[in-house]
């Protein structure tokens, strides 16, 4: 008999009521979301906090992991519990 993990049986409830209502799981899974314009503005939803911060390198906590963002002249513009802005020249972006 396999062995349920802990949670799973909320999981699998999230998403039939997410494809049910046709929301987006980001919403009932607090996933991360981002918006990226151009390499000039990076906008992200849902992260938890940050890790690193300068110029040239900025790390988030995200759920399960995190992001990272290099480039130049990088500068938080707003944030927010759980949105952040950042407006620099980005050079790359990892998800960790």
């Amino acid at each position: 008999m396999k062995r349920k993990e802990p949670g799973e049986g909320r999981k699998k409830w999230r998403e039939t009521v997410a494809d049910f209502f046709e929301l987006p799981r980001e919403l009932l899974f607090n996933l991360p979301r981002v918006t990226i314009i151009g390499n000039i503005h990076f906008y992200l939803e849902n992260y938890g906090g940050i890790i690193e911060y300068s110029e040239d390198l900025v790390r988030l906590k995200v759920k399960e992991g995190e992001i990272i963002i290099k480039g130049k002249n990088l500068s938080i513009k707003n944030f927010y519990a759980e949105d952040i802005f950042i407006e620099g020249k980005i050079q790359s972006i990892e998800y960790q």
